[in-house]
């Protein structure tokens, strides 16, 4: 008979309920747990999904309710504090939201942590699950396009937000290759935050990555630009990808694929704990993407091309900032939730 999990959700905002759409699909799953240091927003969300036990503070909830599966919706620079915490409680799984942090020394020491401790760690970069991302995976290792490939990726949303999406969707398509050289361009004029998180206001990357493949990466470069761009490109052909559909133009016209079907998300989750391969969200390969990014802001920080192996735990792109080479005028803000930045500046001792 498969085992059933107890789950706790820390973070109760807007995507937990995605998080908790996952385990209340599933028979081998019961939310015992909510957290958030919101009260009137925890109890909405508790309500909302018949949770029980409600607690404003995650320490509490890990050493009471020792849950066996923890998903973390908290804001970004809070992500690996919570999730070491849930490793060393003794969760048998973590979800954690991406990005996996602002910087990159939690998620080094997250993912040792996990593997010492063997615990299923995932992060939720959910693209990996998409039908025209997986689409656009199988021409391409159907060599639809040629061997070497050059991936075109342009978005707003800021780094930290969009990017680590736009990297680890592109490493996913092209077989998760390795990173080989980045070098990167930022601009911050103005104090921009995302959920609390220092945040670029334009990025302009190129990612060299194995097999001679290379990644060219645009955020926020088009003023209020929301649309998505995602196109792979190689001598045969060029491929379109979304998240619904992967379209092939090549030398007999254009084509559109049917996409193969995919696991869920926590079903696939469940097998790896009960003895199947990995998961394909597995931690050490968001870890890959975070380390992209922090060269990425390394680069802009040194004028350097930057190459692996990269382990600087601190973020360059705040190195920046308090040195004051990206001086900036006017209030801070953010573009996403202005609770995060009042929090993450009282936390700071800003405020």
């Amino acid at each position: 008979m498969s085992e059933s999990y107890t789950v706790a959700i820390i973070g109760t905002g807007g995507i937990a309920n995605t998080h908790a759409g996952y385990y209340t699909a599933s028979d081998r799953t019961e939310m015992v747990a909510g957290c958030d240091i919101d009260e009137e927003r925890l109890n909405a969300f508790c309500d909302k999904h018949d949770i029980e036990h409600r607690y404003l503070d995650y320490e509490t909830l890990l050493d009471e309710v020792e849950p066996e599966m923890v998903s973390v919706c908290t804001w970004n620079g809070t992500h690996m504090p919570i999730s070491i915490a849930a490793i060393e409680a003794g969760a048998k799984a973590v979800v954690s939201e991406k990005p996996m942090s602002d910087e990159l020394g939690g998620p080094l020491d997250a993912v040792a942590l996990a593997e010492e401790r063997g615990c299923h760690f995932v992060v939720h970069h959910q693209r990996r699950f998409a039908p025209g991302y997986n689409a656009a995976k199988r021409l391409i290792a159907e060599g639809a396009l040629g061997e070497t490939v050059s991936a075109r990726m342009a978005s707003g949303g800021g780094l930290l937000n969009i990017g680590s999406h736009l990297i680890d969707g592109c490493r996913w398509v092209l077989s998760d290759p390795g990173w080989t050289a980045v070098v990167g361009w930022i601009q911050r004029n103005t104090n921009r935050f995302e959920r609390g998180s220092y945040a670029e206001e334009k990025t302009h990357a190129l990612v060299e990555v194995e097999g001679g493949h290379e990644m060219t990466l645009s955020v926020d470069m088009v003023d209020l630009q929301k649309q998505r761009g995602f196109q792979v490109c190689g001598p045969a052909g060029v491929i379109n990808i979304d998240r619904d559909q992967a379209v092939l133009i090549d030398a007999a016209g254009a084509h559109e694929p049917e996409a193969d079907p995919q696991p869920g998300y926590l079903e696939e989750l469940l097998a790896w704990m009960d003895g199947g391969p990995p998961h394909r969200n597995i931690a050490s390969e968001a870890l890959v993407a975070q380390q992209i990014m922090m060269a990425i802001y390394e680069s802009a920080r040194s004028r350097t091309r930057v190459e692996p192996p990269y382990e600087k735990r601190e973020s360059p792109l705040e190195q920046m900032i308090h040195a004051g080479e990206l001086p900036a005028e006017g209030e801070s803000y953010d573009i996403r939730i202005e609770e995060a930045l009042e929090w993450a500046m009282k936390q700071r001792g800003e405020v």
